[in-house]
């Protein structure tokens, strides 16, 4: 019905019993060492704050220019001055480019741009030793029942270097099979946990802002839908909630370093969380979250603002956002800190003793702190004290947390040509038609001077002091359209220095010199890669290899499936990519046709036939599984082969059964020489 509101009946009891868990939480939260906690994350929070002030200048200058908008006291003065205000987008255009030949490069399915590969000299098992000499043992055996005769010493040393060498082989492909089982599942992983949805915006920061982030992997909760059948048999979607790592972007406003750091991994970091309602209550529950704190900020309503509310206006408006203080919902600001923390304070809020050997150390720690009261404070679980945030700039600024993006390289460039281009609207306004000057006395009366067009007859009266000069005057301005136009012109190219991404990237044709033939260009978007290529490289070490290391350290720990697990390292490959992309494959296939013959054949065997289709349906994003058999299946097809020869007759190889003295000639000859 509507009008109809819902009246909450309690008892006094109950009254009494939520004002003393009220008051039990309010007294927990001001004890001392909490007091202590909260006044040095907020003397940390300040300085970082202040700070990072600078900087959300430049963003919000970033944003507006890559928006085509000028700066309020720029715009004001052009104004003043009247005349046209536009502005020539030239900024977007290079970020625009940027970003996609950055996805071209990185996002590719096919070819993600990092690798799980074994290390060069992997990690013997344990009974490595034994099976080499079981092994040595067969190959003597063997070559005394072919031979009749005791191998020489020479021999013995040539067997034992065999076996060890395909000992040592073996356990390098095994090695290689669990780094890619371990790729597999780490890519799998990414795509559950929105990896791809993650980078995409992280290349749009980083072309825009002085630095881009991502956070992850971070455990969370995740709702997914689970299919089952029911009693009669149908499929039905069932709601399920799952532990899984998960990826993030984290917007370049929100995060806040300690000043004077490099990287996240230096000092302390801040990183702001503008939570709904629903957002904090689904905290309620979750392991090391106070859930009591929880209800009882829930129940008080949001609480002071961390950040400063006239930059985050200003940027939800460059982003379309308008209004968003009007909204109904409720934001509750919390604060998410990364850091050192003292571990009598860390025990004092109830972390596990035995994690903490010396309170007097400082120790990483994790802390949540919504308004005044903490919601979390928990050790960094990454054995080495890293911190879940991968950080890169465009153009990195050496000693510096922030570096620079496309709209700040290019922003004096866009200033010139927007004050060319201004001047030519200016200009060819003025220069569209003649000036004309009018002696008003000699006019008739009512006569309109708002209007003039083709075939117009001026009626115009003596002058009153008998001048015989006209009454109207025509003068025609000079354009300049030709001038500026080559200034505007000039500097859009300086953009295309400056920012490294030529308007050829992009399409256009109107290229000189070399350009002009197929080799030429050729030579020139080689030429552009090289730099493009630093900033990739920039990704690979800074972003893509971390975040993968890490899932790969949370795999290893923490994964049920031991077939994954093994002696390998993580490569990140955006930079190679961008070099042999497009040829690789077709020098794969030249590979293919060249050892098409009986000779190659039998030095690369089936197996490694195999490998090359591998690779080369894999490049042509192929079913390669559907194509190739896996390793495992082939030498399964060949025992099923040799087993049918052997039932038919045909095993050439059949054995005498008079060998047992010389089997135990053998074995003596293996003792002695292991």
């Amino acid at each position: 019905m509507a009008g109809l509101t819902l009246l909450r009946v309690v008892s006094n009891d109950q009254l009494a019993e939520e004002e003393a868990q009220r008051h039990a939480i309010e007294q927990r939260q001001n004890e001392p060492v909490m007091l202590g906690i909260q006044t040095y994350l907020r003397q940390c929070w300040d300085a970082a704050r202040i700070a990072k002030k600078p900087i959300e200048s430049r963003m919000l200058r970033a944003m507006r220019q890559r928006n085509g908008q000028y700066e309020p006291d720029k715009l004001t003065q052009i104004r003043n001055q009247g005349g046209s205000e536009v502005f020539m987008g030239i900024t977007e255009v290079k970020c625009r480019a940027a970003e996609s030949w950055l996805r071209d490069t990185l996002m590719d399915e096919g070819a993600p741009p990092w690798d799980i590969i074994h290390t060069p000299i992997p990690d013997l098992p344990p009974e490595a030793e034994e099976e080499i000499k079981e092994e040595f043992a067969h190959k003597v055996m063997e070559m005394l029942q072919y031979t009749g005769a005791a191998p020489t010493q020479e021999q013995l040393s040539e067997i034992r270097e065999i076996v060890s060498q395909e000992y040592r082989f073996k356990v390098m492909r095994e090695a290689q099979n669990r780094a890619d089982r371990m790729a597999m599942k780490i890519k799998d992983q990414f795509t559950q946990g929105g990896w791809n949805h993650a980078f995409n915006d992280f290349i749009t920061d980083l072309v825009t802002f002085p630095a881009a982030f991502i956070k992850g992997p971070v455990i969370r909760r995740q709702r997914h839908l689970s299919w089952t059948q029911d009693e009669n048999g149908r499929t039905v979607a069932v709601p399920d909630e799952r532990l899984a790592p998960e990826f993030e972007r984290v917007d370049p406003f929100h995060i806040f370093p300690e000043p004077g750091i490099t990287n996240p991994d230096e000092g302390y970091l801040f990183h702001y969380h503008p939570l709904t309602r629903m957002e904090l209550a689904d905290l309620i529950g979750v392991p090391n979250y106070d859930s009591d704190v929880i209800r009882h900020i829930l129940a008080l309503g949001s609480q002071e603002t961390w950040v400063n509310l006239d930059v985050q206006f200003q940027k939800e408006d460059q982003e379309r956002k308008y209004h968003t203080h009007n909204r109904p919902t409720e934001i509750f600001d919390a604060l998410e800190f990364w850091g050192k923390i003292p571990g009598s304070m860390l025990l004092e809020w109830g972390i596990d003793p035995n994690e903490i050997e010396d309170p007097t150390r400082e120790y990483d720690a994790n802390v949540w702190l919504v308004g005044r009261f903490i919601i979390k404070a928990v050790l960094n679980y990454d054995p080495l004290g890293e911190k879940p945030y991968a950080k890169t700039s465009f153009l990195r600024v050496p000693g510096a947390f922030w570096g620079k993006g496309i709209p700040e390289i290019i922003e004096d460039v866009q200033s010139v040509a927007n004050a060319a281009a201004r001047s030519l609207v200016n200009n060819m306004g003025i220069a569209s038609g003649p000036q004309v000057e009018v002696n008003v006395d000699r006019l008739p009366p009512n006569f309109d001077l708002t209007q003039m067009h083709p075939w117009m007859y001026w009626q115009t009266l003596n002058d009153p002091m008998g001048s015989s000069a006209p009454a109207v005057r025509f003068t025609q301005p000079e354009s300049n359209a030709d001038v500026l136009m080559a200034v505007y012109e000039k500097f859009s190219r300086l953009a295309d220095d400056h920012s490294g991404i030529p308007a050829y990237i992009y399409g256009d044709m109107d290229v000189q010199g070399a350009g002009r033939t197929s080799s030429g260009l050729s030579m020139l978007m080689g030429a552009a890669g090289k730099g493009i290529r630093q900033v990739i490289s920039h990704i690979d070490g800074d972003v893509i290899k971390p975040v993968v290391q890490r899932q790969f350290t949370f795999n290893m720990r923490y994964d049920e499936d031991e077939s994954i697990k093994g002696d390998a390292e993580v490569v990140a490959r955006g930079a190679a990519n961008l070099a042999v992309k497009e040829t690789v494959n077709v020098r794969r296939i030249e590979f293919l046709q060249a050892t098409a013959n009986p000779l190659d054949a039998e030095i690369v065997g089936k197996e490694g036939r195999a490998a090359i289709l591998r690779e080369v349906a894999k490049g042509l994003q192929m079913p390669t599984d559907e194509i190739v058999p896996s390793q495992e299946r082939m030498r399964f097809n060949d025992r099923i082969l040799a087993l049918q020869q052997q039932m038919m007759g045909e095993d050439p190889q059949a054995l005498e059964s008079d060998g047992s003295e010389q089997g135990g000639n053998a074995s003596n000859l293996v003792q002695t020489n292991i």
